[in-house]
């Protein structure tokens, strides 16, 4: 209802959920800020490890929604957390609905290469770049974070394998056409509401991102030598209910294998996967000793996957 009273649109929340698979979505509050959402975010992962927050070593937050366009929104989540300090590196990636596995392969090659811990942090506002007279956006964003804290682990745990990929063809399938260095905010941009997202051929991106999930799931799993039989879930991201079960149809695999609350929060870009991993971890689908595929596309093109033992 909050949503729907700031738009124009002839919808309601029956049209919305035959149409796009949403029911509700989450808005924050006005006085609220893309960094005040990641600090609770981060403040569970943190809650839920044995690491003291002063001990964290690198902050990396994936948003395309920031508090400010510069400084990174990272550095006021470590400021926040009340962890600031010149020893831990705190950044922004900008990968759209990718961006939480992007952050994910900066951090693990972190571990890598000898850091004790990273913490991830996907945090996105979409509520507030959303045009309430666009019937392609309006009803399907939603506002979102989720958070995890990587650290090294026992063989035969934790990440198996993970690739991120882009293909700059798609630049301008979903964007904002303004706000930035080619077309600074003015009047003019304003009044042609060119700060607000912008989806170009609804349709024909649906079938692209539908044969994108499955062509390059089987591709990486070939890579990865896992089949889907190994797999115990599948968490995509939470772009559209209607292109999820499209994808899960197409592989062949049942709709309790593929995680899905797109119904209850929409789509929050970056922050879906994390929300996911979260739910279904809370109320114990995900278990010890489970194979998890995560796979995300987002705008750019951008694509990611990763696959992991819990």
């Amino acid at each position: 209802p909050t949503l729907l009273k700031d738009t124009n649109l002839p919808i309601n929340p029956q049209w919305i959920e035959k149409r796009v698979g949403v029911i509700t979505r989450r808005k924050i509050d006005d006085n609220m800020t893309n960094s005040d959402m990641a600090v609770r975010a981060c403040s569970m992962a943190i809650d839920k490890s044995e690491v003291n927050k002063n001990d964290i070593e690198i902050i990396i937050l994936s948003t395309i929604s920031p508090d400010n366009p510069s400084p990174s929104t990272a550095c006021a989540v470590q400021e926040k957390l009340g962890i600031a300090k010149f020893s831990c590196p705190a950044f922004d990636i900008s990968s759209a609905c990718t961006g939480f596995i992007y952050a994910l392969d900066i951090g693990i090659k972190n571990i890598l290469a000898g850091v004790n811990n990273a913490l991830i942090v996907s945090s996105e506002v979409r509520s507030r770049f959303i045009n309430p007279s666009d019937p392609a956006t309006y009803p399907i964003f939603g506002d979102g974070a989720g958070s995890v804290l990587l650290e090294p682990c026992e063989k035969g745990d934790g990440f198996i394998s993970i690739e991120i990929m882009a293909d700059g063809r798609g630049y301008n399938s979903v964007h904002i056409p303004a706000g930035g260095s080619t077309k600074p905010a003015s009047i003019e941009t304003v009044t042609n509401n060119l700060h607000y997202i912008k989806m170009e051929n609804g349709e024909k991106l649906f079938f692209e991102v539908v044969e994108g999930f499955v062509e390059n799931i089987g591709t990486f799993l070939n890579k990865s030598e896992i089949t889907l039989e190994d797999i115990d879930y599948i968490v995509p991201h939470q772009a559209n209910l209607y292109i999820l079960k499209e994808v899960a149809r197409r592989l062949k695999i049942s709709q309790e294998k593929m995680l899905i609350n797109f119904q209850e929060v929409g789509n929050t870009s970056s922050a879906s996967i994390p929300i996911v991993l979260s739910q279904f971890t809370e109320n114990q689908t995900i278990k010890k000793g489970n194979i998890v595929l995560i796979v995300s596309i987002g705008a750019g093109h951008t694509m990611g996957l990763a696959l992991f033992k819990v």
